[in-house]
């Protein structure tokens, strides 16, 4: 039942997104008919006028985005101005401090929704009293680049479209929708020389080299906009919908990539079945393929698909690939077929979010890839992501290397978040629902990351924001830890007490204080286990079990616990240790199913902040049973006593 449950909702998100999805703009006016250009520092009416002003042309689109067999006939462009997302600038030197900028829709979000400011440290933190800073600058330009900034003239506000932001928030605010923040994030490039003040959108066919005649499909273009209307580029983003879904889910996301990455956004339509021809489709190794010869040479077919949609002159050489779910996927492999080819070089790297890759379709294109940057922002294992194969495939592939983040708690949608706020409920009802501030953290990371590939800048010396593996991220209203393998165990390191602070309760640990794991070696080698505490008060009646344990494999990481008769060494083990701290000094414990989990630390009283940072990571690392605080209270008054 719960497949046809997923399935009916999934159908329901794609009739919803084909309803009021992007427009194609079949009635639109000629490219030089684009609407006003706004300040980026006019205040937050201008702003809701603009994203109103996006939302009503949207709903222009009903019948085209949603097909991936016949594109436009109309190739005119319809210009929808965004120029009311503001940017953050940054001070250069602190990795984290101005990693948030504000809500560029402040005039129609709850401030709790902006996007926070970050400040790296032990773990790398967002002081969340920056929320509101107002930013002085949009994203800036290529060094190349040296043209003033214009202030544009102020559009006039538009009752409807008032109305139309007001509906928006009262969804939000009955719960239908969670609110959403999307900010304008940004990593400062190497020099100053003009802003981007806005996004102008637009659609056209765009021809994939495929076949004798070649696979037509429309496309989404967004072009980052200067004060005079102008367009100075860095560079090129391809970006990939995923499965069972349409590019105009990844209109926030691109807009926000355009503005605050200065980048040219490419969103095609890609079918998700094979059913025109062969290979047509994400998972298709001829798409892929025939997709990578596009960013060859000339790149004739881009340049053509982006002039019908509005843009004039050439498309920048470099380029990134990124795309969500099985796009995400689908950019890797494209990536891969690109990288074979010697003589070309514009690639700068491969973002993914939550991307997933069917059987040995990312190690095959890592290898192609080489040394090519490439980065995921994962949700933790659920079943729409795989249960995490993909993020646990590239993990293994580049040991030791920065490739990524888990977001806390995090949906296999946080990326595609603000599009459409019917559309938002349905994905997120068929998924799972999406933390507030897990947008804001994705388009953060993503942005920086980008910013730092164009100028060949990475986790040693970019200014996006990195870790080390397992380093634990606080993001404003999120939370993330930097990709990492599973840890490897020392078991006479791991010996001794261990205090339980945190743990799925199970039938006969209801009501447990005091609960405490004392391990030891046994003569055999194998390891005694003594678990133990109090029932409901400190000096309440004993419980206490003695088991034995034996690891399952190489790490020490799996383990098989009895209580009654001798363990087996036989996988997969009914105690694994997900995460553990370097020192030893606090571990997580779950198991194959991700339904127990335990909250262990050497210290029988922790602090509220490391409780939470222990309940992110168990929920990064695929715990998923309700997690609650396990009372101390022998320790606790030990210490008011002293």
């Amino acid at each position: 039942m719960w497949l046809v449950a997923m399935g009916a909702g999934t159908c329901i998100a794609l009739s919803a997104g084909s309803a009021v999805a992007l427009a194609d703009t079949a009635d639109s006016g000629p490219p030089s008919d684009h609407g006003t250009s706004q300040d980026a520092t006019s205040g937050s009416d201008a702003g809701t006028s603009d994203k109103a002003d996006d939302k009503a042309d949207d709903k222009a689109d009903a019948t085209k985005s949603n097909s991936n067999d016949e594109p436009e006939d109309d190739d005119g462009t319809d210009s929808v101005r965004d120029d009311d997302r503001p940017s953050a600038s940054h001070s250069g030197d602190t990795k984290g401090a101005d990693k948030y900028g504000t809500d560029p829709d402040g005039a129609t979000q709850d401030d709790d929704h902006d996007a926070p400011a970050t400040t790296v440290d032990e773990p790398t933190t967002v002081e969340d009293d920056q929320l509101t800073a107002q930013p002085d600058t949009s994203v800036t330009s290529p060094p190349a680049v040296d043209t003033d900034t214009i202030t544009a003239p102020t559009k006039a506000q538009d009752p409807m479209q008032t109305l139309a932001t007001m509906a928006t928030n009262f969804w939000s605010s009955l719960g239908v929708a969670p609110a959403v923040a999307r900010p304008a994030p940004t990593a400062e490039p190497v020099a100053a020389a003009s802003t981007v003040t806005g996004v102008r959108t637009g659609h056209s066919s765009l021809t994939i080299p495929l076949g004798d005649k070649g696979f037509s499909t429309n496309a989404d273009w967004y072009f980052p906009t200067q004060a005079d209307g102008s367009v100075s580029a860095t560079g090129v983003i391809w970006l990939q919908h995923g499965f069972l879904s349409d590019k105009s889910f990844t209109s926030d996301l691109a807009k926000s990539l355009s503005q605050q990455t200065n980048s040219i956004v490419v969103a095609p339509n890609v079918p998700s079945f094979p059913l025109r021809c062969s290979g047509c489709s994400l998972n298709g190794v001829q798409m892929q393929q025939a997709v990578a010869i596009m960013f060859d040479g000339d790149q004739e077919a881009l340049n053509a698909s982006a002039m019908k949609a509005g843009f004039s002159g050439t498309l920048p050489e470099q380029f990134i690939l990124a795309g969500h779910s099985a796009g995400g996927g689908f950019a890797a492999g494209v990536g891969g077929f690109y990288a074979t080819n010697p003589n070309q070089r514009r690639l700068r790297g491969v973002v993914m979010f939550d991307g997933v890759a069917r059987d040995d379709a990312l190690p095959d294109a890592l290898e192609r890839l080489g040394t090519v940057p490439v980065y995921q922002i994962a949700a933790p294992p659920q079943a729409w992501n795989a249960l995490g194969s993909t993020t646990s495939q590239l993990v293994a592939a580049r040991p030791g290397q920065f490739v990524g983040v888990t977001l806390a708690n995090g949906s296999h949608v946080d990326a595609l978040i603000g599009s459409n706020p019917i559309v938002d409920f349905v994905m997120q009802l068929v998924t799972r629902f999406s933390p507030r501030g897990n947008t804001a953290a994705v388009y953060t990371l993503a942005n920086g990351w980008i910013n730092d590939l164009y100028q060949g800048l990475g986790p040693t010396d970019g200014t996006g924001i990195y870790g080390a593996p397992d380093e634990y991220l606080v993001l404003g209203n999120a939370a993330g830890v930097v990709l990492a393998p599973a840890p490897t165990v020392d078991v006479d390191r791991y010996l001794g007490t261990w205090y339980e602070v945190g743990s799925v309760k199970q039938f006969f640990s209801l009501g447990l204080v005091n609960t405490k794991a004392e391990y030891s070696l046994n003569p055999d080698g194998s390891i005694r286990v003594v678990n133990s505490g109090n029932y409901f008060v400190s000096n309440g009646p004993l419980s206490r079990i003695v088991g034995v344990a034996l690891p399952v494999n190489a790490a020490n990481n799996k383990l098989n616990v009895t209580f009654f008769g001798p363990a087996s060494a036989n996988p997969p083990g009914n105690y694994w240790i997900v995460d553990l701290d370097p020192d030893y000094q606090w571990a997580i414990v779950s198991d194959s199913t991700g339904f127990s989990g335990f909250l262990l630390t050497r210290d029988p009283v922790i602090s509220d902040e490391l409780y939470r940072e222990l309940l992110n990571r168990a929920s990064v690392k695929g715990v998923r049973g309700w997690i609650t605080r396990t009372r101390q209270p022998a320790a606790e008054s030990a210490a008011v006593s002293v």
